[in-house]
């Protein structure tokens, strides 16, 4: 694997791994179970939104993961009454929000909101309450410039994948993403200029909501369809 870029709660790499396997993988990231608020209970509410707005809301809120295991379940309240918007952040209790500041309604002077939550652990593939996030690949592209290649082709790809440098042009492949607009611009151009061919390698890019890592994510979604490939073994061999 190579290390292409990482940010906080991204990661991307080059994998030489069969796409099957990898989208195999991308599937089983709605496998891995995830704490989220599950049950709301409403006693006051006086903003704008609807009870089942607000339900729904509390539902997508991250919640972190830490120190917990499957099957845990967790009281959280929310009570406010002042002006003005209500954050993630006053929910209070046996889990924490991942961010602070995601806005659940707004309250004007003298309305109330109390509520009690129960998060529990569910799948993506029940909810998307339960999604940790989003894994995807693409092939790295083989990109060959011909001689006839306008130099107007530096400007004109949108991701800067083309260098000028001593009058010959310069690629950097692992920021192309097939959009091929750079071919389309040379055949207008009445020239070939660009050839680009997918190699067998896979540039994979795991993103999280918060609620666990990335590399966590990556760990835990082949992990689960390791046991899953175990079961389903031991259920043919029988």
């Amino acid at each position: 694997m190579e290390l292409i870029e990482k940010k906080q709660n991204k990661i991307t790499f080059i994998t030489d791994i069969d796409e099957s396997l990898a989208n195999a993988i991308r599937r089983y990231v709605d496998q891995i179970p995830i704490l989220a608020i599950d049950e709301v209970e409403i006693s006051k509410n006086d903003s704008p939104l609807y009870d089942e707005t607000i339900s729904h809301r509390l539902g997508l809120v991250p919640l972190k993961n830490e120190n917990l295991k499957e099957g845990d379940e967790k009281k959280l309240t929310l009570v406010s009454k002042k002006e003005g918007y209500v954050y993630s952040e006053e929910l209070k209790g046996e889990a924490s929000s991942v961010y602070d500041k995601i806005p659940i309604t707004l309250l004007t002077k003298g309305q109330e909101l109390e509520i009690l939550a129960t998060a529990r652990f569910g799948k993506g593939s029940e909810h998307t309450r339960f999604s940790p996030g989003f894994l995807y690949y693409r092939n790295l592209n083989k990109i060959k410039v011909e001689k006839d290649c306008p130099k107007e082709i530096v400007n004109v790809c949108p991701l800067g994948v083309f260098k000028e440098k001593n009058e010959e042009i310069s690629v950097d492949e692992k920021k192309c993403d097939d959009c091929e607009w750079c071919v389309e611009f040379c055949k207008k151009q009445g020239k070939k200029g660009i050839e680009i061919v997918p190699t067998e390698k896979l540039i994979l890019t795991v993103e999280s909501f918060g609620q666990i890592s990335e590399k966590e994510i990556f760990k835990r979604a082949i992990e689960t369809l390791k046991k899953d490939l175990k079961e389903f073994s031991k259920k043919v061999n029988k």
